[in-house]
């Protein structure tokens, strides 16, 4: 009754208002429920679907591929994780390596496994063709122009092949109706807080979203590890259209539904084994992630807090405290302790080794993960210029991208 004596609502007024505020909440606790959902939607799919290998194969009716890899510069990891594309068991492919500087030191990575390996058709492509503003898509160019395939995969540098296999896996799924593979990223085993901090983030919220959307029939393509037809990269406008747009993997996958065809998501994730991350790094990429987003899909600046548990948490108990006069602080603890638990079945369910880290440790990184967050998305939204390998752009609405100089 005190809200009546404050603001002088009539009796009608008074109970309209609290009608509609009780509806308002009662949402909050829906949107809780449906991301409990997503939470053992992604669970069960990891189970069912995730890490299928094929069988039954034949190798002769396997067409070949051109992989294409941007490279720039060289970490303690990256010999490894280019060997092992050398090493697919597929039949019928060539790895296409792009450096954009004569001087760039992984070019004598690639060189020594090209002598390793002579029997694999590999070439290295240097300087680039500049055919927009998107410096991945210009140092693949030359590549692109001279691949023999009509598949293509798009592989980034610190992507490892863990699967001898993954290759033909994501090939048997492209079937005549589908135009695009791509796979979920995921990290390898690495050691310190920064490699648990990207196993607590890829394995669980990134996971559970990219699974869940890309379940519900909606485009969410991230290109880190991509096979694309040829024909749906000419729909889209060839490189020379797509290097206008800092994320041209997401309008690869708007052009694969364009042209009528169907986005897989592959059974084997893409193994993220860069060597060189940490807390820091991953908090620049959030960001950065964060800032694209929010110039090529603006909705994401609405939505996405409240798929966060900590958001998610205070604004369903606070629903729940004036709906249901529930304990606020007994609530939001059952609401973490729940959330945390789903991550952590989730993680296990994608990881095929065992974990190299403890619970604690995976607590403490999910922790640190949970509460920043919010502010590496607050500072991702207000900013409109990511820095992105050796370069600085400005990105616009629309996802258009001008380099700074």
């Amino acid at each position: 009754m005190k809200l009546r004596n404050y603001f002088s609502l009539t009796t009608m007024d008074y109970y309209l208002y609290s009608t509609i505020t009780g509806l308002a909440y009662l949402f909050l606790c829906v949107e809780i429920i449906c991301l409990y959902i997503l939470h053992f939607m992604a669970v069960l799919y990891t189970k069912l679907h995730m890490h299928r290998h094929p069988t039954n194969v034949l190798r002769d009716d396997l067409p070949g591929v051109s992989i294409l890899k941007p490279l720039v510069g060289v970490d303690s990891n990256l010999q490894d994780n280019l060997e092992t594309f050398f090493k697919l068991d597929y039949p019928r492919f060539e790895l296409l390596f792009c450096v954009q500087e004569e001087n760039d030191p992984a070019r004598k990575v690639v060189e020594s496994l090209m002598e390793r390996y002579p029997h694999i058709d590999a070439r290295l492509f240097v300087g680039g063709c500049k055919v927009g503003n998107n410096p991945k898509l210009n140092n693949l160019m030359p590549a692109y122009s001279a691949s023999q395939y009509d598949l293509i995969m798009i592989s980034d540098s610190g992507i490892k092949m863990v699967y001898t296999d993954t290759l033909t896996e994501m090939v048997c799924k492209m079937t005549p109706d589908v135009g695009l593979i791509h796979a979920l990223p995921y990290c390898c085993n690495r050691k310190g807080f920064g490699a648990t901090l990207e196993k607590a983030y890829f394995g669980g919220a990134h996971g559970r979203l990219y699974m869940c959307i890309n379940m519900l029939g909606f485009t969410c393509v991230t290109g880190m590890s991509n096979l694309i037809r040829r024909s749906v990269i000419g729909v889209a406008g060839g490189f020379e259209e797509l290097a206008k747009y800092i994320s041209e993997d997401c309008y690869m996958g708007l052009a694969t539904v364009k042209s009528g065809l169907k986005i897989r998501l592959s059974s084997l994730p893409a193994m993220q084994n860069p060597g060189n991350y940490s807390a820091k790094s991953f908090g620049k990429r959030m960001v950065r992630w964060t800032t694209v987003r929010s110039s090529s899909v603006p909705s994401t600046i609405l939505l996405e807090p409240f798929s966060e548990m900590l958001v998610c948490g205070l604004c369903c108990t606070w629903a729940v405290y004036y709906l249901f006069d529930w304990d606020p602080i007994l609530f939001f603890m059952l609401h973490l302790l729940q959330w945390f638990v789903l991550d952590y079945i989730q993680l296990y369910a994608l990881q095929r080794e065992p974990l190299n880290f403890s619970k604690f440790d995976y607590a403490v990184a999910w922790a640190y993960r949970e509460c920043t967050t919010l502010w590496h998305f607050l500072k991702g939204c207000v900013r409109n210029k990511v820095t992105w390998r050796t370069g600085t752009f400005k990105v616009k609405w629309g996802g258009f991208l001008e380099e700074v100089y």
